[in-house]
């Protein structure tokens, strides 16, 4: 028997239907709420595919800010380099440090030389659960080695797959538009098989399931897992697909609880970085945002509903 699921019934099956409500919550620019999370993040991953299909998972950091909107429907983006030529298919998410929503934008890259910008087609905060379950901006770890070519059992990558509460996936569906979702949990959520294959456990989260339903149509991958206080990366790319095999599953069981699916990636590229946009950023020492800076997320998605509503 193949425990792979293949549909997006069989996916709705597992996980429920995407409700209507979380879909609502995307708009199609950059509104004032967009700015302002904009102007305080000095952070993002963005997510993107070479000319040959392939997805890349790149840092961008500087001061808060880096990622300056140009107009409503662009962001400047930090220099990095970005192995993407103009139009491909990108999506970022962006952090603030202390701060629990992330946001989630999605469009195209564009390129003029050296310079990047992202043209936006979607827009959208993204829920607290992943920051709140990795305790993303509590916990630090010391850093360690680099290993530019690596597999999953070598030392310092074992190490840091130990320690490391959260990553990003990077997907782009059937019709060539990109996503970067982000997953946040105690560490171990994600453990390696063998030298080239890795699992990662599935959790309930904002239920939009966008990564799966891309990974139905178009497999290729990118993950960066990231251990705060550390300025490397973990980043992998290959293929992947959603298992739903007893044994696998049952790897991940906390607190009672087994996942419906495991996502498996089969990667064929394998590097444990240091990270010139973390370096840059100063994410895990940065000052946090202070309350009441930013909106609470119920406001800005009562206001996203209303503005994807006219």
């Amino acid at each position: 028997m193949v425990f792979v699921v293949t549909s997006v019934a069989e996916l709705e099956s597992l996980l429920g239907e995407q409700p209507p409500i979380t879909l609502a919550k995307s708009i199609d620019r950059l509104d004032e709420h967009c700015l302002a999370f904009l102007a305080h993040s000095p952070f993002a991953v963005l997510g993107t595919e070479d000319a040959g299909g392939r997805l890349h998972s790149v840092a961008l950091g500087g001061e808060p800010g880096a990622l300056h909107p140009v107009t409503d429907t662009r962001i400047a983006l930090p220099a990095a380099d970005v192995p993407a030529e103009d139009g491909a298919a990108a999506g970022l998410v962006a952090f603030v440090p202390g701060y629990r929503e992330t946001l989630r934008v999605n469009g195209r890259l564009r390129r003029d030389g050296d310079a990047l910008a992202l043209d936006v087609e979607e827009a959208f905060l993204h829920c607290a659960k992943c920051i709140l379950r990795s305790k993303l901006w509590d916990d630090a770890h010391e850093p360690g080695e680099a290993v530019p070519g690596a597999v999953f059992h070598d030392a310092a990558v074992t190490a840091f797959l130990a320690r490391s509460p959260f990553l990003t996936l990077a997907t782009v569906d059937a019709d060539g538009f990109a996503d970067v979702s982000p997953k946040g949990e105690p560490a171990g959520f994600f453990v390696a098989l063998d030298d080239h294959t890795l699992a990662i456990a599935d959790r309930p989260g904002n239920r939009r399931t966008d990564t799966y339903r891309n990974l139905l149509a178009n497999p290729a991958i990118s993950v960066l897992a990231v251990v705060p206080g550390d300025d490397r990366v973990l980043h992998v790319s290959g293929t992947a697909r959603l298992s739903t095999d007893a044994a696998l599953r049952e790897r991940f069981e906390s607190k009672g609880n087994v996942p419906e699916l495991a996502l498996v990636v089969e990667a064929d590229l394998v590097k444990l970085r240091t990270e010139p946009g973390l370096v840059e950023s100063t994410l895990w020492t940065a000052p946090r945002v202070a309350t009441g800076t930013l909106p609470k997320a119920a406001e800005i998605w009562t206001d996203h509903v209303a503005a994807g509503s006219t």
